[in-house]
């Protein structure tokens, strides 16, 4: 199956590390997982929204199907400018939205001239999106990446493996307490007072971490953390024993996955639970949640304390994310969901 994939839009992005992306084929962030397994299962042509507008009709007709990054310029959110775009293409067609709100959608109109529509981690309740029937039916789930791995749709034997000499439920603990994040725009009030809290209450406790700016927000300087790089925050998270997963933009975040791929403890904000992911993650199974931060202080507390249940979930984590990062078995269902269309 041949596909052109209208990639995320990255003129800002340096060009020597434009150059070296496309040299080692690394995938782009939080599009990571998506791009990986649509290159592991396909033929894949990768173009800018520019390049793209540009084809002639006799290019266009050599691929079975577009997909179209949301973050490409695609105007997704206009319909009149939406469809007319994808009348001239006159292909099958696909929208991949990688925004981590799971709140956003396509318009109805935008969708109505697509043929799938591939969104990350969005609400299990349908009826929740302004979507007709028949838009819905064209949803299909996929995921954020894993930024601990560097996954290539180059060379996809990058993308099959994804293991450890040693999870977190097997090492030893030098901290009890760890989160880092940063505060961007939003600045992503939840995260300064749950870290406000854990300061403040659980001095006792071995703390690590704290919050780091993006440039545009200030963090009070008892709560700063410095940002660390990947072999020392992957330490970190396998000898800490309750490490924080606190929502972010979306509510399931890079820390979720790589806290599972660590086979470490996480303890997450109680928003996971609507969302639709392409493997069960259950809660109190495969990770702890709390609903208030006086809830988040007891259940730290309660999980230092108790190494063999928090050594179990820990363990499933690791196999839930075993299931839900799976390039090999999303490529097939991306692939499932364009064939069915052309």
């Amino acid at each position: 199956m041949k596909i052109l994939y209208v990639i995320r839009k990255r003129e800002t992005r340096h060009w020597s590390k434009r150059l070296q992306r496309w040299f080692t084929g690394f995938t782009d962030g939080q599009d990571g997982f998506f791009e990986a397994s649509l290159h592991y299962g396909c033929d894949v042509t990768r173009r800018t929204f520019r390049e793209v507008s540009e084809m002639a009709q006799g290019e266009l007709r050599q691929f079975d199907a577009i997909v179209v990054n949301a973050k490409s310029g695609f105007p997704w959110q206009k319909p009149d400018e939406a469809n007319a775009l994808l009348r001239a293409w006159g292909r099958p067609s696909a929208l991949f939205i990688g925004q981590a709100r799971p709140t956003e959608m396509a318009p109805n109109g935008v969708a109505d001239g697509f043929d799938v529509l591939f969104k990350r981690e969005p609400f299990a309740d349908l009826d929740r999106y302004e979507l007709s029937n028949t838009n819905r039916a064209k949803l299909v789930t996929t995921l954020l990446s894993n930024q601990l791995l560097n996954m290539s749709w180059r060379f996809k034997s990058r993308n099959s493996s994804f293991t450890l000499p040693k999870y977190g439920f097997a090492h030893d603990k030098t901290h009890d307490v760890y989160f880092s994040g940063k505060l961007g725009p939003n600045r992503f009030d939840n995260r300064v007072a749950a870290w406000e809290r854990v300061t403040a209450d659980l001095g006792d406790l071995r703390l690590k971490g704290g919050l780091a700016s993006n440039g545009q927000v200030e963090v009070p300087a008892h709560l700063k953390g410095e940002l660390m790089e990947k072999p020392e925050y992957l330490k970190t998270l396998l000898t800490t024993k309750v490490n924080l997963a606190l929502s972010g933009i979306g509510p399931f975040t890079h820390r979720h996955l790589e806290l599972f791929y660590a086979g470490a403890f996480a303890l997450s904000n109680n928003d996971i639970e609507p969302l639709w992911l392409r493997a069960p993650v259950v809660k109190g199974q495969d990770y702890a949640a709390f609903d208030t931060e006086d809830e988040m202080i007891d259940m730290i507390r309660y999980y230092v304390a108790h190494d063999a249940e928090r050594e179990a979930i820990a363990k499933n984590g690791r196999a839930c994310f075993e299931r839900l990062y799976d390039v090999p078995a999303h490529a097939v269902e991306l692939r499932d969901a364009l064939q069915k269309v052309i």
